[in-house]
């Protein structure tokens, strides 16, 4: 059988900019525990990361008040936030692309796996991906190299992990692609910088979707000695 490339794609700050519906979510449930955030800004480092850890690392909350918090967030994400999404210009024509090219096209997301099969519904995205895996609801499986480990356990082809690109903008997806052992490639365009990426492990860097296409596609040539 001949070998696939695999592209796994985060969902927010790769695919859509999300940044309006996650962030005024956020502020919700943090003023319910009398926490106000003076500047939107302030609300960049929960971009990425998955619910339980940002409400717990970055604003100090505990136990049963995290629990409490993501709930608060979720009843606000399922009614609106959800649907609060723009997709980044030429997104969808760089993953019907790879389509063409016989890529296996897959979501690897720290968002719930549930709220993520219904943003790619909502967008009509769904019918390009071959594997959609994200969280479960609970906050498990919100391991970035977990979540990479589990998409290639649901592929029906062989994998090479050389042929696997780990595609996001933060560095969790560059530190979960180093230690599954597969390829890092980050994304300037969404919420995290070059610098960022670079640091933790970016083997390429795209500056648009349709880099992406190019780098995976063998058009453009990089090294993780050419990005430092």
């Amino acid at each position: 059988m001949n070998r696939k490339k695999y592209a796994l794609f985060d969902l927010d700050g790769t695919i859509f900019d999300s940044s309006v519906g996650i962030k005024s979510c956020y502020r919700e449930a943090l003023s319910h525990f009398g926490i106000t955030v003076q500047d939107d800004s302030e609300l960049d480092k929960v971009m990425g990361p998955s619910l339980y850890l940002s409400f717990h690392e970055f604003f100090g909350l505990e136990g049963e008040q995290v629990n409490e918090a993501v709930k608060i967030y979720r009843d606000r994400y399922n009614a609106e936030g959800i649907y609060q999404v723009k997709m980044y210009d030429g997104i969808d024509e760089a993953i019907k692309q790879l389509k063409r090219e016989r890529c296996v096209i897959c979501l690897a997301t720290t968002k719930p796996q549930v709220m993520a099969e219904k943003i790619l519904d909502f967008a009509g995205l769904a019918r390009w991906f071959d594997i959609v895996c994200g969280a479960h609801l609970d906050g498990s499986r919100s391991d970035k190299a977990e979540l990479i480990e589990a998409v290639l356990r649901q592929s029906k082809y062989p994998v090479e992990k050389r042929d696997v690109y780990m595609i996001g903008d933060r560095f969790y997806d560059m530190e979960g692609a180093v230690k599954a052992h597969v390829r890092a490639l980050g994304v300037t365009y969404g919420f995290g910088s070059r610098e960022e990426l670079m640091a933790a492990g970016a083997q390429y860097l795209a500056d648009t979707p349709q880099e992406i296409v190019e780098i995976i596609s063998g058009q453009r040539f990089y090294d993780s000695e050419r990005l430092r």
